[in-house]
C-alpha cells in the first residue's frame, strides 16, 4: 500500500495500558497521567516513554514503538481458541467470567441475537478464518454489517468514507486502497497479541503484526504500527535540543520535589479518585491545566458540589451521619490541599511539562499522511489528526499519546454512530 494512496489527518493524545488482573488489554492510560496512576516512578516512567520515542524519531531506536490509534468500534478479538483448535470471534466478553467465544451459528444466536453485533460477528465468523490466524489477536472494526464505507465529496474531491466511532476516514476515489476497501465486506485494523494456553489466562502484548495473514478481498485488514516511508517525521538536530531540554526541565523539577511528598496524594483516597474526572470536566470544556493555583481551586469546588449533591440525595438529609461523613471529607480534602500546596503545584508543573513534552512528539509523529481523517460537523467535514498514537516500552507496556482537547473533547461530545 503506497503512503500516498492515503490522506490521514487524525486526532493524537497518549495512553497508559491497564490490564486486568487476568492481564487484558482493557484500557490505555495517557501519559500523563501515570503521575497520577503511579507518582514520582510515573513522572519518571513518562519521561522514559518520551525520551523513548525521541529516541525513534531521531535515531531509529528499536526499543520503543509506536501504533497509530484508530477509532474503531467495537472492539473485536478472534483467533483459535488453543483448549480446542477451534476458531472464535467476539468481543472483549472473551474474557469476561461467563466467556462469549462465538464459534458456532448457535453461539452467535445465543448470545447475540437480536444485538448490532449479531451480522458483525456473523460476518467475522465467516469471514476470519480465511486470513489464517494462527494465534489471538485484537482488533477494531472500521466498517462492516450496516456501516459501510459510502462516496461523499469533500472539498470538491470524491473520497470513499467511513466512521466507526468519533472520527471520519476518507480515502480518495480512484485509488487502489479505494478500490480493495470498496470490494471489502469488513474492515479492521490489528493492534494487540494474545499469549497464554488458554483464553482465561492470556496476557496482552501490545503490537499485532499482519505479514503472515492472508490478503482476502473480503476483509480488508491493517496494522497499526507508525511506519514513515518519506522521512519527513525524523526528527531534525535543532528539534532534538528542543526536546532534549524540554526533558531536562521535567526532571530538574522533578529533583526539586521530595519523591515521598511527590506520592503523598496517592494516600489521599479522594484525590485520587476524583482529580482524572475533574479532569477529563474540564477537557469537556475545551480546557488544560492551566494556572496550576486555580486549577487547585477549581478542583476543590468540583469536589465540593459532588459532596453536597451527594447530601442532597441523602434521606436524611443534611444532619445525617452520612451527611456528616461528607462534610467531614470536605475539610479534610480543603486541608489537605492546604497543607500540600507546594508539592501539589509541583505536580501540576511536572504534569503540564509532560503534555507539552508529548505534543511535540504528536506534531512530529503527524507529519506522515495515511488514510484523511476529518470530524463530521453541521457545515460538513473538518480535517483533523488521527485519534492518537500509542508508545510500547521494551518491556511491552504502553501509553497512549493524543491531543486531549482536540480528540477527546470531540469524543465526549460528539455523537456517536455505533
Amino acid at each position: 500500500m503506497l503512503i500516498t494512496d492515503l490522506v490521514t489527518h487524525v486526532i493524537s493524545s497518549p495512553w497508559y495500558l491497564i490490564e486486568a488482573k487476568e492481564g487484558k488489554n482493557v484500557h490505555l492510560e495517557h501519559l500523563e497521567d501515570l503521575v497520577f496512576n503511579n507518582g514520582f516512578a510515573g513522572a519518571q516512567q513518562a519521561l522514559e516513554y518520551v525520551n523513548g520515542v525521541r529516541d525513534m524519531l531521531n535515531q531509529g531506536g528499536d526499543k520503543t514503538k509506536v501504533t497509530v490509534k484508530w477509532d474503531g468500534a467495537p472492539a473485536i478479538i478472534c483467533g483459535v481458541d488453543p483448549e480446542d483448535g477451534k476458531f472464535f470471534v467476539g468481543t472483549k466478553s472473551v474474557f469476561a467470567k461467563s466467556p462469549k467465544l462465538v464459534k458456532s451459528k448457535k453461539d452467535l444466536n445465543e448470545w447475540y441475537g437480536g444485538s448490532p453485533l449479531h451480522s458483525i460477528l456473523g460476518q467475522a465468523l465467516t469471514l476470519f478464518p480465511k486470513l489464517g490466524i494462527g494465534g489471538v489477536l485484537q482488533g477494531d472494526l472500521l466498517f462492516g454489517g450496516d456501516r459501510m464505507p459510502t462516496p461523499t465529496e469533500i472539498d470538491g474531491e470524491q473520497y470513499i468514507i467511513f466512521r466507526p466511532n468519533t472520527i471520519t476516514y476518507a480515502v480518495k476515489e480512484g485509488t487502489e486502497l479505494a478500490e480493495r476497501i470498496k470490494k471489502a465486506k469488513l474492515g479492521i485494523v490489528f493492534h494487540t497479541t494474545y499469549v497464554g494456553e488458554n483464553v482465561a489466562d492470556m496476557t496482552a502484548q501490545f503490537g499485532a503484526s499482519i505479514s503472515g495473514l492472508n490478503q482476502i478481498s473480503d476483509v480488508w485488514i491493517e496494522d497499526a504500527y507508525y511506519k514513515d516511508y518519506t522521512g519527513i517525521a525524523t526528527f531534525s538536530e535543532q528539534e532534538n535540543a528542543v526536546i532534549e531540554k524540554a526533558v531536562a526541565q521535567v526532571s530538574s523539577t522533578l529533583t526539586k520535589i521530595d519523591a515521598n511528598a511527590f506520592d503523598t496524594f496517592l494516600g489521599q483516597a479522594d484525590f485520587a479518585k476524583w482529580i482524572k474526572p475533574f479532569m477529563n470536566t474540564k477537557v469537556r470544556q475545551g480546557q488544560s491545566v492551566g494556572d496550576p493555583i486555580a486549577f487547585l481551586k477549581e478542583f476543590t469546588e468540583y469536589f465540593k458540589n459532588k459532596m453536597e449533591k451527594e447530601i442532597g440525595g441523602l434521606a436524611g438529609g443534611a444532619d445525617s451521619p452520612a451527611a456528616q461523613k461528607r462534610l467531614a471529607r470536605i475539610a479534610e480534602k480543603e486541608k489537605f490541599i492546604a497543607d500540600n500546596s507546594n508539592t501539589l503545584l509541583g505536580i501540576l508543573a511536572v504534569y503540564k511539562q509532560l503534555i507539552s513534552l508529548k505534543l511535540m512528539l504528536i506534531s512530529k509523529l503527524n507529519k506522515v499522511e495515511g488514510i484523511g481523517t476529518f470530524l463530521k460537523t453541521d457545515t460538513g467535514y473538518k480535517v483533523t489528526n488521527p485519534e492518537g498514537f500509542v508508545a510500547i516500552g521494551h518491556k511491552g507496556d504502553a501509553v497512549k499519546l493524543n491531543d486531549r482537547l482536540e480528540f477527546n473533547r470531540a469524543n465526549f461530545t460528539l455523537a456517536k454512530e455505533w
